[in-house]
């Protein structure tokens, strides 16, 4: 019986990786994962390693020897790996596996090197990348800059593929009726005449939430209807509620913590915005379009992909800081231009849908596999 092991060093990566495991599962393979913690999901065997995102934890040598040990136990046939230090060691402990006739495939979810990203984020990750390509049989990436980069920078021993992301469960993304929505406002203290916008992301400094912070007072002076919602926890979430409440406008913003209800949350929202400084193509995006919100995203690689600017959505530069509050009070405003916005929202995101894309990564692992 073939085996596959995905490996991730983000804890709670498996529900992204679900529907491809169950791919495996229906095509009779035994299905593991290593990650962080204990996850909840179909694989038969679930590997609770220590990885850390810091590239230089000491935790990440016991992390990779405990790796190298499950590949060397269980001769796996396909190991795919996720995320920079899931992908880093991963490639790494499966050093021997490959000579014995395992393939590795690595999706980069955003390479930490890209146009405007610092120095020091070129010296050590795309140095790593440049010397890890040799053990790398496919690589994945998931927006058009990387998939460039990877190609002339030869960053695989073999095939590049560009795919739409992981994808969306349009079945569970979708907009609510209105009582639904009227029901879930009420749940969460909000008024029908709210009006709502979302961030579904954790609190890193990556993902800029302090932005959307410091534009509030503008915001609210153009929009006094409007309220801010954010899902998700983090290192920087304490510091954000700092500064809000140092504002004053706690009865502004919600900060609702992890959640399992974020198709809900989509769907009682009227916009959806990110200020992240760094995306591969943020899902969060996605799920919030096949809800129908218009989209207000930052200018950035991994957001280009998913909004055009105008048709179901705006793009905004995180230099020109009255950009926010224009667009939020033109979308509040217009009722015919959030209609169609909206519309083609519901339109655009079919090709994100993730039953399309495990179709397409059905086909990349077949293909490994026959080689």
């Amino acid at each position: 019986m073939k085996r596959v092991l995905f490996v991730a060093n983000h804890k709670g990566f498996s529900k992204f990786n679900a529907p491809y495991m169950e791919w495996f599962k229906k095509q009779g393979w035994i299905v593991d994962n290593a990650s962080p913690g204990i996850e909840v999901g179909i694989v038969d065997n679930q590997f609770d390693i220590e990885i850390q995102r810091a590239p230089f934890s000491l935790k990440n040598i016991k992390a990779y020897i405990k790796l190298k040990e499950i590949i060397k136990c269980n001769n796996y046939d396909i190991i795919h790996v996720h995320t920079p230090m899931g992908a880093f060691l991963g490639r790494l402990a499966s050093i021997k596996a490959r000579k014995n006739g395992a393939k590795v495939v690595y999706t980069a979810h955003g390479f930490h090197f890209f146009d405007g990203a610092p120095l020091k984020n070129w010296v050590i990750y795309y140095s790593i990348e440049k010397i890890l390509a040799r053990f790398t049989d496919t690589l994945v990436t998931i927006n058009m800059e990387d998939y460039y980069r990877a190609q002339e920078s030869k960053l695989s021993s073999g095939d590049i593929f560009l795919i739409n992301g992981v994808g969306v469960d349009l079945l569970k993304f979708h907009p609510l009726s209105q009582q639904e929505r009227k029901s879930k406002r009420q749940q969460l203290g909000l008024d029908s005449s709210d009006f709502i916008g979302l961030y579904t992301a954790q609190f890193i400094h990556r993902k800029n939430h302090r932005y959307i912070l410091e534009q509030l007072p503008q915001i609210i002076e153009k929009t006094p209807n409007f309220k801010m919602l954010f899902a998700g926890s983090g290192e920087t979430l304490d510091e954000c509620k700092n500064y809000v409440n140092n504002l004053g406008l706690n009865n502004i913003v919600h900060f609702l913590g992890g959640r399992s209800d974020i198709n809900e949350l989509c769907g009682i929202s009227d916009i959806y915005i990110s200020s992240s400084i760094q995306e591969g193509l943020a899902i969060g995006d996605i799920e919030a379009m096949a809800c129908g919100c218009p989209l207000l995203l930052s200018n950035i690689r991994g957001h280009i992909e998913v909004c055009v600017d105008g048709r179901n959505g705006f793009l905004f530069n995180l230099s020109e800081k009255d950009n926010l509050s224009t667009l939020i009070f033109k979308l509040a405003n217009d009722e015919n231009l959030y209609k169609i916005i909206s519309k083609n929202n519901l339109l655009d995101v079919k090709k994100f849908d993730v039953k399309t894309e495990v179709e397409v990564m059905a086909k990349i692992y077949l293909q490994l596999i026959s080689e």
